[in-house]
């Protein structure tokens, strides 16, 4: 309705300023043509805003018109998708399991070499602070992350390690030279991310998944973090085959 009133006042102001013109003599032959020629003349500039419903944009599936700055804004999210992706392709291609869509950092809590720990403190801060999604895997609580790691990277490889797409971006030193040149977001950026945390991480007053704390670990509901369950064919404990060597499991909620 604030649209339509807008355009009938454009009119109105369009009609005000153009010169009043003079009715041509009536034609002996054609009595009616001049009179019609004066209709649609007001028809053209009527107040029902019908200049502009006949000049009307497309629209996308029944919806509000397309605006003409929303087909740039498009054309122009497109070009930057494909500049991140092309900048992408000087990395090399290392995909660890379950990251082609995603960010993924290798890190460790050990403090037993203290320039690794600091390294991986820094590079997860960084993200952080980018607001970036990413997946931790922490090599010091789950053994089988490290051997991921180094499968992944074909050598022992050590933490930090980021992998943003299927690509491997490197270490500490690659991270942060990159953000400083301004060209470590536009690469974490996915075309179609909506740069939200996981559900458990956003909706935590402090910012950290509520069940594990942002360690990205859980005791084993199965063995209670023992690591042995009871098997009552053989009458004694065996090994559980749902955690790894400390008792833990991947918290789901921050996959």
């Amino acid at each position: 309705m604030i649209i339509k009133t807008l355009k009938a006042r454009i009119l109105r102001v369009l009609k005000s300023s153009l010169p009043a013109a003079a009715s041509p003599p009536p034609s002996p032959t054609k009595p009616g043509r001049a009179a019609a020629v004066v209709v649609v003349a007001a028809d053209a500039f009527s107040d029902d805003a019908s200049f502009f419903d006949a000049h009307e944009t497309p629209t996308k599936n029944g919806a509000e018109p397309i605006d003409d700055w929303e087909l740039v804004d498009d054309q122009e999210g497109r070009v930057a998708a494909a500049e991140e992706e092309e900048q992408l392709r000087e990395f090399p291609a290392r995909c660890p399991p379950g990251g082609e869509g995603a960010v993924v950092l290798y890190t460790t809590t050990l403090r037993g070499i203290r320039k690794t720990f600091e390294d991986c403190n820094g590079v997860r801060a960084l993200l952080e602070n980018l607001d970036v999604a990413f997946q931790e895997r922490d090599v010091s609580m789950d053994r089988g992350l490290r051997d991921e790691l180094w499968s992944v990277t074909g050598e022992k490889a050590v933490p930090p390690r980021l992998f943003v797409r299927g690509r491997d971006v490197g270490g500490a030193a690659q991270v942060l030279a990159l953000h400083e040149d301004g060209r470590l977001l536009a690469l974490l950026s996915s075309p179609d991310s909506n740069k939200k945390r996981s559900a458990a991480a956003a909706a935590a007053p402090n910012g950290k998944c509520d069940a594990c704390g942002g360690l990205r670990f859980v005791v084993c509901g199965e063995c209670d973090g023992s690591r042995k369950v009871f098997d009552g064919e053989r009458g004694r404990g065996v090994r559980c085959r749902g955690c790894n060597e400390n008792g833990l499991v991947m918290c789901t909620l921050c996959l």
